[in-house]
């Protein structure tokens, strides 16, 4: 039995087909690592971020009676440099919490070089606002209002 042209394409077209799904069994594979390694950060990254916000809530609550004022530091900013100013008789503490054995990051250090080298200053700025706001209810439309209301 003599392999014709047809058996030679098919058997062609088989060879390419077998090589098209290895090479895509490979590619998902190295997909699927690739996602868990990234699932595994993300959590790793939660936890950590987790962890770090209890320690400061813990912290903030440690520290309520070693000082006469407590001032929380808000911002929008997600690498927050300081978490709390403690005013104490004598003294004014930047306060950064950070769980056990947790380093500065380059924020917090800079905050920390800055306070060590007393390169601390107290600032008071005066603000004038613009003299003529104007604040009014705003009136719906009658048309708009009677739509609502139905």
């Amino acid at each position: 039995m003599a392999i014709t042209p047809i058996d030679l394409v098919l058997l062609t077209m088989l060879a390419l087909l077998a090589f098209f799904v290895i090479r895509q069994r490979k590619e998902i594979s190295f997909l699927r690592i690739r996602a868990d390694k990234r699932q595994t950060s993300a959590y790793q990254i939660g936890v950590s971020q987790t962890k770090g916000d209890l320690a400061q809530i813990l912290g903030s609550f440690s520290v309520l009676g070693e000082y006469e004022n407590l001032i929380l530091l808000s911002t929008t900013s997600k690498q927050s440099s300081l978490d709390l100013l403690g005013m104490k008789e004598n003294s004014l503490d930047f306060i950064e919490f950070k769980k056990k054995g947790a380093v500065l990051l380059g924020g917090e250090r800079k905050v920390k070089k800055l306070v060590d080298a007393k390169k601390v200053n107290y600032r008071i700025l005066d603000v004038e606002l613009p003299k003529n706001i104007h604040v009014e209810e705003r009136i719906p439309n009658a048309a708009l209002q009677q739509k609502l209301e139905a």
